[in-house]
């Protein structure tokens, strides 16, 4: 604690208690609305635009922008940058089929995919959401520890167990209304903070733009350098095929209460990131000049507010880092429940009590939390437990989907083996180091391009057999 003390100061260390406290109790105030299962997983589909807009970005906005991402930059320059904004054009996909997945009934990608095609495809579409959503809530606690590294607060397995343990009861009393409300009171001060004054302060204090840049080794302002064409690839196939088919987002788009309000509240929330992301991504070149010592790109941003942000402001825009992995770990650990409990569960118990249902999603978030700790602890960074997870998904499920939204002669069959083989082979790819021995072609690259040949050349001998059949 006294590392704490000293990183913060007493003031500080007081608005970070009380903003903490605020939202847990604004979180469980809103969860007063949750009456039935479906409150507690969708919000009752009648999210306004507001809510709509702050909730994805607040998910958006998670350790990735302040901690990932800075990572990855760090140790490839400017080619990181543009790795990670395939994130954004992605997101466009989710956009393009928003109307039709909201006029097929649907409340979950898994469910659309049913609708589509059939309810192994459901199922097997659920496995696929969660590895990513696990390993995008083991990167939430992994990056508390960190903060906590950086912040002299405690080691990273305390700072890991306390950070899940917060987001569990948050979760647990608050359920999608509440992170939703949460949420979006958070991403003001998120956008602000992390995505302009703190740019602004880093590139001030080491001296400039014009300094830190003209400082900068030219190979690491090469869009083209750092990262090398195969694995970038990859970053493209990892980026925008997972927000393309974003489950977390898509959540919110179903959840909205109307079309507009689904379609603004993307388009307005993916432009919106857009910019924090650039804004709080370019202080990685500062780093050389501040902390020229520093481990890891990820402690860049606490060790900044620590030392260079003056008191009172320190502690809001520390909280505004807390915020921002509470708000992100929630979503995530929520939508591992409702995947497990809508996606999976309820389609063999159709019949089950609302009660229970909700019940079992509360269980399933505590049974989650510890299974997820266990796995965040044995990871080490916070960009490559992105990928791995969200590379899978993304290989597995976006050309299922997109096909399945606009491509009518996308068969079931084709669509069930294809989302099962490119998740697999991407995750397991990317965890046996495959890529190593393959010239740097890694695990989404290889497992999106199965998926797709799968789904277009499957589609089409299932539908010659059918022809010769009937003829």
């Amino acid at each position: 604690m006294a590392g704490l003390i000293q990183s913060l100061g007493a003031v500080d260390l007081c608005v970070v208690i009380l903003y903490i406290a605020s939202m847990i109790g604004i979180g469980i105030w809103a969860g007063k609305r949750v009456k039935k299962a479906s409150d507690f997983t969708t919000a009752g589909q009648g999210m306004p635009l507001k809510i709509v807009v702050g909730s994805t970005v607040a998910t958006c906005l998670g350790a990735s922008i302040a901690f990932g991402n800075l990572e990855l930059i760090h140790e490839t320059g400017l080619s990181g940058l543009v790795a990670v904004f395939f994130w954004y054009v992605g997101w466009l996909f989710l956009v393009l089929m928003a109307k039709r997945l909201r006029a097929s009934g649907a409340t979950s990608i898994p469910t659309y995919l049913e609708m589509r095609y059939n309810h192994n495809t459901r199922r097997i579409g659920s496995y696929c959401v969660l590895i990513m959503t696990i390993t995008s809530v083991a990167a939430q606690y992994l990056a508390i520890g960190s903060m906590c590294v950086a912040l002299d607060i405690c080691d990273k397995t305390t700072g890991v167990i306390v950070g899940a343990v917060v987001i569990l009861l948050f979760t647990v009393f608050s359920g999608l209304w509440g992170v939703a409300i949460t949420d979006t009171i958070q991403s003001v001060l998120l956008v602000v903070g992390i995505g302009f004054i703190v740019p602004v302060l880093a590139f001030k204090t080491a001296g400039g733009w014009n300094f830190v840049i003209s400082n900068t080794d030219p190979n690491r302002l090469n869009p083209l350098y750092g990262i090398a064409p195969l694995p970038m690839l990859g970053w493209f196939f990892t980026k925008a095929l997972n927000a393309g088919a974003h489950p977390a987002y898509a959540q919110r788009l179903f959840s909205a209460k109307d079309d507009k309000t689904a379609v603004r509240g993307m388009l307005i929330a993916d432009l919106i990131c857009v910019v924090v992301f650039i804004c709080a991504a370019l202080p990685a070149f500062t780093i050389p000049q501040l902390f020229p010592n520093i481990a890891s790109g990820d402690e860049f941003t606490p060790l900044f507010i620590a030392q260079y942000v003056p008191t009172f402001f320190k502690g809001l825009l520390i909280s505004a880092l807390l915020g921002l992995l509470l708000t992100t770990g929630d979503t995530f650990l929520l939508l591992t429940a409702s995947t497990i409990t809508d996606d999976i569960i309820r389609p063999l118990k159709p019949n089950m009590e609302d009660k229970k249902m909700m019940t079992l999603n509360r269980m399933i978030c505590v049974f989650g939390t510890v299974v997820i700790t266990v796995m965040a602890l044995k990871f080490n960074s916070i960009y490559q437990v992105f990928k791995v997870g969200g590379g899978a998904y993304a290989a597995g499920v976006f050309f299922p989907l997109i096909l399945g939204v606009f491509w009518k002669k996308c068969e079931a069959k084709a669509a069930n083996w294809a989302m099962g083989l490119g998740c697999g082979v991407s995750f397991l790819w990317d965890i046996l180091g495959l890529n190593k021995v393959m010239g740097g072609l890694d695990g989404p690259t290889t497992g999106a391009v199965l998926s797709f040949l799968i789904c277009v050349i499957g589609s089409y001998v299932i539908e010659s057999k059918k022809s010769k059949i009937a003829a």
